[in-house]
């Protein structure tokens, strides 16, 4: 007898991509423990697997791989709405150093982490993200205890999500300028709460937490942290998630005289474990540094369109080869779905070109791609026996037939992440009929709001 049964839908495999994979208008996907036994038509999923624990009923249901954000920092949702003084913020760089650090970053306690991370994680699996890859940035909590690693992968695990997390290292020094000084002995604090933290959750550990070294910049770190974060990398075999160009490039050039990917490569930190947030002002000879290492690019439109920080170039790094994934930072409402039509629609636009990423490469994006940069393709981002039984079932809400010749364009199109009906991770249903399975939703949103109110209050907000 099976675990689950996903039977009567209309299943996308996503395997090995989009344009290729199956679809089976009546299909069905059986489960045993966390893995995917069977993938295929209804009739024969259930003559192979007659009895199951569970039936989830999918006619007229899209079922398919859950999504991945490449790049998250959930506890960000404690700034969501911050009636602060905006006429403050004339440029991304007043936005990064009030908004994103002084106002926010530098507030955050370990209980924050874990209040907004619950609330952050169920709204994500809610609509469809079945797993993210989470940079947590909370420097005064460091030294304590609970650690706010610690904090931030309590709440992945008890909310459900599958999570890569890790703590940005960054010599910044809180409440000063990065432009007057910077200082290592703050970046030996991430590496000591990185490490820690890898210790206890290893990659491919088999559970749904892993770490991956965090790395804030370039910019705010020393070619000896640089390096030292390749080497932890190497010693872990954990991957490094870092910020690359976010900020305009004569930052870099005027303090290193390189560009962000030529300090790196130069520091030999890039390479295809690596995952690239933002890549936004970049030459070509930029690029082909990217494209020779293989590093991934989270792609986050909707984040960097709010600092007014320029639009990445896409479509090129596609061309190129270069893996390029969705991330959003946590901004705006957490629903994927608005994030991937963002992206979808941006590049036609600002390169006056519809042709640019059809949905079929969205779909890649939004799914195996970010599976691939992560270094989990051989476990999620497809529906493939004996991958981990990460999946999603939508019951579509369309004006038009959703069918196997329109289903690509509907999430285009159509998809809203309030169409997610069921979310399953790691085989475990952790949303059913919309409402999650894993926690008392009311009680997660009553304790990330009391969170926030004190992180408003040391802003000066009385409320």
């Amino acid at each position: 007898m099976i675990d689950l049964l996903i039977r009567g839908g209309l299943v996308l495999t996503l395997e090995p991509n989009t344009l290729q994979g199956p679809v089976y208008a009546d299909g069905a996907v059986a489960v045993e423990g966390n893995r995917i036994v069977a993938v295929g038509p209804t009739a024969e999923v259930e003559a192979a697997f007659p009895d199951a624990r569970e039936v989830i009923d999918a006619r007229g249901r899209i079922v398919m791989p859950g999504f991945v954000c490449t790049h998250t920092h959930m506890p960000y949702v404690l700034g969501h709405n911050m009636p602060v003084d905006f006429s403050q913020l004339h440029s991304f760089w007043d936005m990064l150093q009030k908004m994103g650090w002084k106002w926010l970053e530098d507030l955050t306690t370990a209980q924050g982490v874990y209040a907004a991370t619950r609330y952050a994680a169920a709204k994500m699996l809610k609509s469809g993200t079945t797993t993210v890859c989470e940079l947590v940035e909370a420097p005064i909590a460091l030294g304590r205890s609970p650690s706010p690693l610690q904090c931030s992968a309590q709440a992945v695990e008890e909310i459900g999500i599958r999570a890569q997390i890790g703590f940005e290292v960054t010599e910044r020094v809180l409440g000063v300028p990065v432009l007057e000084r910077l200082e290592r002995a703050n970046a030996e604090k991430g590496f000591t709460e990185n490490l820690a933290f890898l210790e206890k959750h290893p990659p491919r550990n088999g559970s749904r937490v892993e770490g991956r070294l965090g790395v804030h910049t370039a910019f705010t770190n020393s070619y000896q942290t640089l390096r030292q974060a390749r080497e932890v990398a190497d010693t872990y075999d954990c991957g490094i998630e870092i910020h690359v160009a976010e900020i305009p490039r004569v930052f870099l050039v005027e303090k290193f005289g390189k560009s962000a990917p030529e300090v790196l490569e130069e520091t030999g930190l890039l390479g295809p474990d690596v995952i690239a947030a933002h890549c936004i002002d970049l030459t070509d000879g930029d690029l082909e540094i990217l494209r020779r290492n293989g590093v991934n690019v989270a792609h986050t439109p909707m984040s960097n369109s709010l600092g007014g920080n320029g639009v990445a170039r896409i479509p090129h790094m596609l061309e190129l080869g270069i893996n390029v994934t969705l991330g959003h930072d946590c901004f705006f409402t957490l629903d994927y779905s608005q994030y991937f039509r963002y992206m979808y629609l941006l590049h036609k636009a600002h390169n006056a070109n519809p042709m640019l990423i059809p949905p079929f490469q969205a779909l890649d994006i939004a799914t195996g791609n970010g599976a691939r940069a992560m270094g989990l393709d051989d476990e999620i981002g497809s529906l493939k026996v004996g991958k981990k039984a990460d999946l999603i079932v939508i019951r579509p809400d369309s004006p038009t037939p959703t069918t196997p010749e329109s289903v690509i364009s509907f999430f285009t199109m159509t998809f809203e992440g309030r169409q997610v009906e069921h979310v399953i991770v790691d085989g475990r249903v952790v949303v059913k009929s919309g409402r999650l399975t894993t926690a008392d939703e009311d009680e997660v949103h009553a304790a990330c709001l009391e969170e926030a109110k004190i992180l408003w209050r040391k802003n000066g907000i009385l409320i």
